[in-house]
């Protein structure tokens, strides 16, 4: 019996050749292996040698270890965002350390602002700019938080936990699980001691780290998680800063899971009690979180818990007529139509699939290019197409699907 992994290999060569429209013939002939020997490795008749491998890597253009499966093309071989990365991994480490004497903080005003845009940077799907200003942002507001008192020292504090969940959305994007699980950490760290923002802040973290376990399919977590986030908000209120954007978003969390577990009721019941907090907050934008909590967060999640339950017809009417506000969430506008492109996958209607995919390379490329979903997506598209239109081609080629 063949070994699973020589089929995957198999299989991301077959998908990425007939991606460039390249027969086995033209694929022999690129890579200098007889058509005999391509044949009997994409059937599963013959594992895929070391040799081989490079080979047919080379004759596509593409690093061999994509097609082992080692990593996603134009991901984790991203050296630019690679590299980038360290030093946040650095500054997220060190966050135990005497803050750096030679920093003079900026004024707390400027540092909200600061923070909120390195916020909308990450939203926007803006990767390259967020890490290459994330590192000197996290030690000058480590520094403020050290070197501050009072209520002041507590704001500062509520601002580097805010600043940590940059970390997460850069390695939550990017592949890096660790990166994203480290700066969660630190976020929480930072958010308990923030005076009366702790409670909406942990609750948030909690939300964020739901987002990531859902990404794994643990459900059991992901309830756990979102618990944990509910109980952090016991006691609070509408006055106490940030708590019901945080439960709102805590019942968005939970209608997902629901819906990914086959729970018909309790999604509903959870997205109409977060699109009653939603009504009553109205369109919130950026603030609190970045979350962009409001009514048409509630709609897009319709549309996504639709796709997770797998009715299809559901998430496609839910999103009739949406327009998104001005200046919405770019990261959130672009998975909404993911989520499109997938409802479209599932409902046979492969050109609207790839409308949708297109929409969301336009308004978030980043995003777009390194989410797991497009690749599922796009991979399962190529797979179901006799022969792909040049479209659909260009966009496997454009992600380097495998």
């Amino acid at each position: 019996m063949p070994d699973s992994r020589d089929l995957g290999t198999a299989a991301r060569i077959s998908v990425l050749a007939k991606a460039l429209d390249l027969s086995h013939q033209e694929l022999a002939g690129r890579a200098k292996v007889s058509l005999s020997l391509v044949n009997k490795v994409l059937s599963g008749n013959r594992p895929p040698s070391a040799g081989f491998v490079a080979a047919v890597a080379r004759a596509l253009n593409v690093d061999a270890r994509s097609l082992t499966g080692e990593f996603y093309i134009g991901a984790m071989d991203d050296d630019a965002l690679v590299s980038l990365a360290a030093p946040i991994r650095t500054a997220l480490d060190l966050y135990d350390l005497p803050p750096d004497d030679s920093i003079t903080p900026r004024a707390l005003p400027e540092l909200r602002r600061a923070v909120s845009a390195a916020n909308r940077t990450g939203q926007a799907a803006k990767y390259t700019k967020l890490a290459q200003g994330l590192p000197a942002l996290l030690a000058e507001l480590h520094t403020a938080a050290h070197t501050l008192t009072g209520r002041d020292q507590e704001a500062a504090f509520g601002l580097l936990a805010e600043a940590y969940r940059c970390g997460h959305t850069f390695g939550i994007a990017l592949g890096m699980p660790d990166m994203s699980a480290l700066a969660l950490q630190r976020m929480d760290w930072a958010a308990q001691r923030a005076g009366d923002r702790a409670p909406g802040l942990r609750a948030a973290r909690e939300y964020l780290r739901v987002t990531a376990y859902l990404r794994a399919h643990d459900y059991d977590a992901c309830w756990r998680l979102n618990a944990s986030g509910v109980t952090l908000l016991a006691g609070t209120d509408s006055k106490t800063p940030g708590a019901l954007v945080a439960r709102g978003q805590l019942h968005l969390g939970a209608a997902v899971i629901a819906a990914r577990t086959g729970d018909r009721d309790a999604t509903a019941l959870n997205l109409n009690e977060a699109e009653r907090i939603a009504d009553q907050l109205g369109e919130t934008r950026w603030t609190d979180f970045s979350f962009g909590f409001g009514p048409t967060n509630v709609r897009v999640h319709r549309t996504m818990t639709g796709v997770e339950a797998g009715r299809y017809d559901e998430a496609v009417k839910a999103a009739e007529g949406l327009a998104f506000p001005t200046g919405w969430l770019p990261s959130r506008i672009g998975h909404h139509h993911i989520d499109m492109a997938r409802a479209y996958l599932w409902m046979n209607r492969p050109s609207k699939s790839v409308v949708e995919l297109q929409k969301a390379a336009a308004v978030a490329p980043d995003q777009a290019r390194h989410h797991p979903l497009v690749r599922d997506t796009v991979t399962a598209l190529v797979r179901a197409e006799k022969r792909p239109t040049k479209a659909l081609s260009d966009y496997a080629a454009w992600i380097g699907v495998v």
